[in-house]
């Protein structure tokens, strides 16, 4: 099989990370026979893991198999890894980032809430993985009130909200066609993340212009930082403006993107 990307690297930081685990220690070994020494193998973490040795031993030698999210959150809670080493796994293995179980707006860094409270000129809000909006500025609210409503998210919003087509001008070459090429990169990156997967059928499902535009495109776009909207929202008198949408990743929190919203060139006066 062909190798993971950096895979002897990867293989000798798995090996010197089961190296470190005495196997005495663990207590989902008690009462294995034989009886485990110091030494924690392959055929232990497998154990752990529930998964074959083989499968265990394939990601151990930097081959490339379909290693789930859940088996590498497995191995690295088995191997007793820190977070800037269950982050190597993931990177070295899969590409991406480990799943994180924040999203609450209580759970955010204070750095990175208060650079959000600070944003008094222009909306701001912090969104997750799936576009749920964990956090907003005052004035995002004003702006766009639908993130003041329960369990806001943007991708249910501008794809199925009838407001969203009267506000978003040009809805379906500008949003709807972006926003779902997005969720189409998102789904085929992450698909173990089963609230996404629902969101996507959620929107096909609800939606008969996004199964059109989702059947008839193949665009994919990762973000839309950059991109420029034309608007025409109440907070405004429904006059039409154009803003540009910028997308960043918290160091803190690089599962969530903060993205500011400022006027597009010529239009300094909104």
């Amino acid at each position: 099989m062909d190798r993971v990307d950096d895979g002897e690297s990867i293989s000798r930081l798995l090996r010197a990370w089961r190296a470190r685990v005495d196997a005495r220690t663990v207590p989902e070994l008690r009462g294995v026979f034989p009886r485990p020494g110091r030494r924690l193998s392959q055929k232990h973490v497998a154990r752990m893991t529930g998964v074959s040795e083989g499968w265990y031993r394939a990601l151990e030698a930097g081959r490339r198999q379909d290693f789930s999210e859940s088996f590498l959150l497995r191995v690295a809670q088995a191997l007793r890894l820190s977070e800037a080493e269950t982050l190597t796994l993931f990177l070295a293995v899969t590409g991406r980032r480990p799943p994180t179980a924040g999203g609450a707006g209580t759970d955010l860094p204070r750095g990175v809430r208060a650079l959000l409270e600070q944003q008094v000129s222009y909306p701001a809000y912090l969104s997750d993985g799936a576009w749920n909006v964990v956090a907003a500025n005052a004035l995002m609210g004003e702006w766009f009130p639908w993130v003041l409503r329960p369990r806001p998210n943007l991708m249910r919003w501008a794809l199925l909200h009838p407001e969203a087509r009267e506000q978003m001008l040009d809805w379906e070459d500008s949003c709807a066609r972006v926003y779902l090429a997005m969720l189409r990169v998102a789904a085929n990156s992450n698909p173990d993340n089963a609230e996404l997967r629902a969101l996507v059928q959620e929107i096909l499902d609800s939606d008969a212009d996004c199964r059109r535009i989702w059947a008839e495109e193949y665009d994919v776009v990762e973000h839309r930082d950059g991109h420029v909207f034309r608007l025409r929202l109440p907070y405004h008198g429904n006059a039409e403006i154009h803003v540009t949408s910028h997308v960043l990743l918290p160091i803190q929190r690089m599962d969530l993107r903060f993205v500011f919203i400022t006027p597009a060139d010529g239009w300094a006066g909104i």
